[in-house]
């Protein structure tokens, strides 16, 4: 296994980009539990719909480390199920380490036996500042699930035959784990001349090998914190090795902000914000760390 990361090894809260040696196939592992613990601190809500959360925030921070710039990556999920509306985003820092958040807007009007994720779209956007366009795609909710949504994503989008697992649980004590592994074949040969014919059936074989070896990785495997995620990739793909590219932290953390939301109520005029306030008080709430924030009306107006 060749690699540019320490020996300590990384074991949760990080996610690890990774190439099968000799071979054109990339990939990248995350395990999250303090950050996503911390988001879903905020949340009453049954397991089963804080599972999908994890899992979406797995797959966020899996995509949102590819950023090769300081940007924002977000996730929105629409569909017809319990959960109404779904967003993740993660904040590339550019210094080896990125926060990431998640929101969740529950339907009222659902049975409350009814699909968690049902019909609906999953929207990727990518923000990485004023002199970088910005890239947004849209994919059906494919069955209510995330996985085959970020894989069809990926064929349609970029042409990368794609192969992703994603798991989220809640341990005995109370403690929850969210995980993503995902490969990409990378390699699209078009020549017809015999040795390019030779390349293109040993990187099917390759291809079909790795996703059949993926394929044997149990969830449990996949959330065990005490299983590093160096170690993971070695006992999937050890017969052709694995080499190790830098490591990326992830952190939870909010982007509001006081001044932030003054911003926003300055585009208010006199009469709209006295119809807002309480008692002389604006109050508004984050609706991903949950944070109040209160202003004075008289301090706004004047």
């Amino acid at each position: 296994m060749t690699s540019l990361l320490n020996d300590n090894g990384y074991f949760n809260d990080h996610c690890l980009a990774f190439q099968i040696e000799a071979q054109d196939i990339k990939g990248r592992i995350v395990r999250l539990n303090k950050p996503l613990n911390e988001v879903l601190a905020h949340y009453t809500c049954s397991d089963d719909i804080k599972r999908e959360l994890g899992k979406a925030m797995a797959l966020t921070a899996l995509l949102g480390s590819m950023m090769k710039f300081d940007g924002i990556f977000t996730m929105q999920i629409k569909s017809d199920g319990r959960i109404k509306s779904m967003i993740s985003d993660f904040a590339a820092n550019g210094n080896g380490s990125g926060v990431i958040r998640g929101y969740i807007n529950i339907a009222g009007d659902v049975a409350p036996n009814g699909p968690v994720l049902g019909n609906g779209q999953l929207m990727i956007t990518m923000d990485q500042g004023q002199h970088m366009a910005r890239y947004q795609g849209v994919v059906e909710l494919q069955n209510g699930d995330l996985k085959d949504s970020a894989e069809e994503y990926f064929q349609t989008s970029e042409q990368l035959p794609t192969h992703v697992m994603i798991s989220c649980d809640k341990s005995a004590n109370g403690h929850w784990s969210a995980a993503a592994i995902m490969i990409q074949h990378l390699a699209q040969n078009t020549q017809s001349d015999l040795a390019s014919a030779h390349d293109d059936e040993k990187q099917k074989d390759d291809w079909n090998t790795a996703t059949i070896l993926l394929s044997t990785l149990r969830p449990e495997e996949l959330l065990d914190s005490r299983l590093a995620l160096q170690d993971l990739l070695m006992r999937l793909f050890h017969e052709s090795g694995v080499r190790l590219f830098t490591a990326t932290e992830i952190m939870s953390g909010c982007r509001c902000s006081e001044d932030k939301l003054r911003d926003v109520l300055a585009s208010f005029n006199t009469q709209e914000l006295r119809d807002i306030a309480e008692d002389g008080v604006i109050s508004m709430t984050c609706e991903f760390c949950k944070t109040d924030h209160k202003f004075d009306l008289k301090k706004l107006v004047n």
